[in-house]
């Protein structure tokens, strides 16, 4: 059944960087919970909602902190963002990610919301490794950004529908 009214889903994310490796936040996948199989992980960059009366960048020094323990309090402007329209449930999300320029702080997964269950700094490598599972409209810019910093572009559009099985099919526009 569709839910009449639209939503808009405003998101943050993070690079950081520690050397050259990034860091990742490894999230309990929602799905896990519900069905009470054991823990999914998705690997994705550290960030998340921004809450009504947020910046973008307070909500995301907000959730950076909560889920890795790390203070970055100043931010590059915007690296890349993600539109993704999932049109059977009317909803549109937009991402925007910064890439932290100072940050400091030890890793400690701590989330209140007991979403994030790990975290840590991987090559560029082990992160498309881990990311393998992760939906393409994270997985495919964080990498594009990664391997050769976003071109002139800097936003990626998707739109998400599904199957007679419910199983999303996912297109660039």
């Amino acid at each position: 059944m569709k839910n009449e009214s639209f939503r808009n889903w405003s998101v943050v994310g993070g690079v950081i960087r520690k050397n050259s490796d990034l860091l990742l936040v490894g999230n309990q996948r929602k799905d896990s919970v519900k069905s009470g199989r054991k823990s999914e992980i998705e690997w994705t960059p550290p960030g998340g909602v921004v809450d009504q009366g947020e910046s973008d960048l307070e909500a995301l020094e907000r959730e950076v902190r909560e889920e890795t323990g790390l203070r970055a309090a100043v931010w590059s402007e915007l690296v890349y963002g993600v539109d993704v329209d999932f049109l059977e449930h009317n909803m549109h999300l937009q991402v925007k990610v910064f890439e932290a320029i100072e940050w400091d702080g030890s890793l400690v997964v701590n989330d209140p919301d007991g979403i994030v269950e790990d975290a840590g700094f991987f090559s560029k490598e082990n992160c498309e490794i881990r990311m393998k599972d992760s939906p393409i409209w994270v997985r495919e810019p964080f990498l594009a950004y990664l391997k050769s910093g976003v071109a002139s572009d800097k936003t990626f559009s998707y739109v998400v529908t599904s199957d007679d099985f419910n199983n999303l099919i996912v297109e660039r526009k």
